[in-house]
């Protein structure tokens, strides 16, 4: 159920525009995942943005993630919907900062589209982790998706599974036969996004 504060399950993404891609070359992503990281790890608390608010850790759940050449996708569950703006200020201006710094930039990989997608519940949550994992070719390998985390016992303070883990079990091989088992669907979830 939708309660007025907006918490709940959301798909937000993050997108360049007009065929510009959003990560140049590998370490961009890396560094990319290292702000996720500092923006949601309880430990951290985004001392050089006092403007934002501190509770990031504590107000979202990071569920799954996927960075493509143009795009970045997250899976989360918030109990405000206001931090998640907070999270995409914070993203977006580090990134920024970051980009701003790089020699073979010569401009802003954006215009972004920054859009976010409330989800109906747990389940349909879980179809979104599936669809987010499979953006990649090698989707079962990929280091800049949170494939791992459900697959691979990879471990961080800063993503928090259990919302979709009870679902399947919390055994893996059941979410890789979940997974396989519509690898070759069409699903329309992500056909309108350039990814």
């Amino acid at each position: 159920m939708y309660h007025r504060s907006g918490n709940g399950y959301y798909h937000v993404w993050i997108s360049a525009v007009k065929n510009h891609v959003f990560f140049k070359a590998p370490h961009d992503k890396a560094y990319f995942i290292s702000l996720l990281q500092d923006a949601l790890s309880p430990s951290s608390r985004l001392q050089e943005f006092p403007f934002l608010s501190n509770n990031l850790p504590i107000e979202i759940d990071l569920l799954a993630y996927s960075l493509t050449k143009n795009s970045v996708h997250l899976l989360i569950y918030t109990i405000r919907k206001q931090s998640i703006d907070e999270l995409g200020q914070n993203l977006l201006s580090r990134y920024a900062q970051y980009v701003n710094q790089q020699t073979n930039y010569d401009a802003l990989p954006f215009d972004t589209l920054f859009i976010f997608d409330y989800l109906a519940g747990p389940h349909e949550a879980l179809n979104v982790s599936r669809e987010i994992h499979l953006l990649h070719e090698n989707w079962r390998y990929n280091r800049y998706s949170s494939i791992g985390f459900y697959l691979d016992d990879r471990r961080g303070e800063w993503m928090r599974l259990w919302r979709l883990a009870r679902l399947y079990d919390n055994q893996p091989s059941l979410y890789l036969d979940y997974v396989k088992s519509v690898e070759t669907e069409s699903d329309k979830i992500f056909e309108f996004i350039q990814t």
